[in-house]
């Protein structure tokens, strides 16, 4: 009877253990992931940055490139197509040739040769719906110190209470909670027999 005893006793011991072993990795991963978030967010946020600077240069320089190819073009036809010529000359200048009839439509609807803006501004390319607390997280000190000093209270409890030494403490507090609940819900409970029955 004693073994049987003694080894339920180890069992639970043992169970409580393992429990409060699991219960102290998930603290300390959670306080590493929140100091992780706290130092990483900065360095994070400014890879963010050079990344859309990057991809707003390239599209820029594609865009160049095209202006480039396009002036190219023109150039290529003003030297050696004289029709091209004299119409860009005829837009530019609004001349009208002999016996050429003109008909007035808005300005709109007007031939036009296009023009570069160079102070056009590129599409700023969309940005990841995190960011807005990547920001905090950087830029906040004081969401940055609350953060760190909930890690650090984390980890001192962690060490503090969540060891094995502990699990005769944990069973005692789970035994005495689970007695004084049932005594509590067994207040409540109907019973199955019929009041008459017991008096009859």
């Amino acid at each position: 009877m004693n073994t049987v005893l003694t080894n339920e006793s180890q069992n639970e011991e043992s169970r409580y253990g393992w429990m409060i072993s699991l219960t102290f990795w998930i603290f300390l991963f959670i306080a590493a992931s929140m100091f992780a978030a706290v130092v990483l967010a900065p360095r994070y946020l400014s890879y963010l940055n050079l990344r859309n600077e990057y991809l707003t240069t390239q599209v820029q320089l594609v865009s160049l490139e095209n202006q480039v190819e396009y002036l190219r073009q023109i150039a290529h036809s003003l030297e050696h197509d004289p029709e091209f010529r004299s119409e860009v000359a005829r837009v530019d200048f609004d001349a009208v040739r002999p016996g050429e009839e003109r008909i007035a439509v808005d300005p709109e609807l007007a031939l036009d040769v296009p023009q570069w803006n160079p102070n056009q501004k590129i599409p700023i390319v969309s940005h990841s719906w995190y960011e807005p607390m990547l920001n905090v997280l950087s830029n906040n000190q004081k969401v940055r110190s609350s953060i760190l000093l909930s890690a650090a209270a984390i980890i001192i409890l962690s060490f503090t209470f969540l060891h094995e030494s502990q699990s005769q403490q944990l069973e005692t507090v789970s035994k005495s909670t689970r007695n004084m609940m049932g005594s509590f819900l067994s207040r409540y409970q109907i019973s199955d027999t019929d009041p008459e029955e017991e008096e009859g």
